[in-house]
């Protein structure tokens, strides 16, 4: 007798779903540490105790903001294509959240760099900066505090099975679970909390993103296999 053909439950994990991969997790990779050296050069060049950061470099790390948004939900979505059928649900609502804090994020940032600071210039508007407390900054909470936090967790539950991918799990557990962790900040107005959700999408993500790629280099898609 011929043995039953095992079904391929990743069925979805097509060659240009595995090139996305790989490609968003390298972006997410390297806009983190595009974060962290305009930090770096702020604090070297102009920072100033209790004063938030101001352009030239603002303006940059807003750009990256929106960017990073992006490149981090097309991580979503192609790690919604490598997830098996059981993770399917996961993955799914992983996608779902990720896309609304995007948008959260994208708008927020985008008001920012026109409509606020043509109106700061005409003098219409006191600051351009975001500075909490504000609505604008609560919408930047929700969005890569729980948002992000809980997208980051559903989507851990698609690396949970192969010893190869479990770091990328944990790694992607960890980030989720100290993003929401810093929704004490804001909830409580005692900021210094928000920092914890900062190690997690600034310092964590950046890590989980590296480990993904290499996840996903080492995950040929069925169709390629086959070939």
């Amino acid at each position: 007798m011929t043995a039953p053909r095992a079904i391929d439950t990743r069925y979805e994990w097509t060659p240009a779903a595995r090139q996305l991969g790989i490609v968003s997790a390298v972006a997410v990779l390297a806009i983190g540490l595009l974060h962290v050296a305009t930090i770096s050069l702020w604090l070297l060049i102009l920072a100033t105790p209790r004063e938030p950061i101001r352009d030239p470099f603002l303006a940059v790390m807003e750009a990256l903001t929106m960017v990073s948004a992006l490149a981090l939900l097309a991580l979503v979505l192609a790690i919604r294509c490598f997830a098996e059928e059981q993770h399917r649900i996961h993955a799914l609502a992983s996608t779902a959240l990720g896309t609304l804090a995007a948008g959260c994020t994208l708008v927020v940032h985008f008001v920012q760099l026109t409509a606020v600071r043509q109106l700061w210039r005409d003098g219409a508007s006191a600051d351009y900066r975001l500075i909490w407390p504000s609505p604008q900054f609560a919408v930047e909470y929700l969005a890569w505090d729980l948002l992000i936090g809980l997208t980051l967790v559903l989507a851990s539950f698609v690396f949970s099975g192969s010893r190869a991918s479990r770091p990328a799990g944990v790694a992607l557990m960890t980030s989720g679970v100290l993003c929401m962790a810093g929704l004490v900040g804001p909830l409580s107005g005692r900021m210094i909390w928000q920092n914890i959700a900062v190690i997690g999408y600034a310092i964590v993500l950046p890590i989980a993103a590296a480990l993904l790629a290499r996840v996903f280099r080492a995950t040929p898609s069925p169709t390629s296999a086959a070939l």
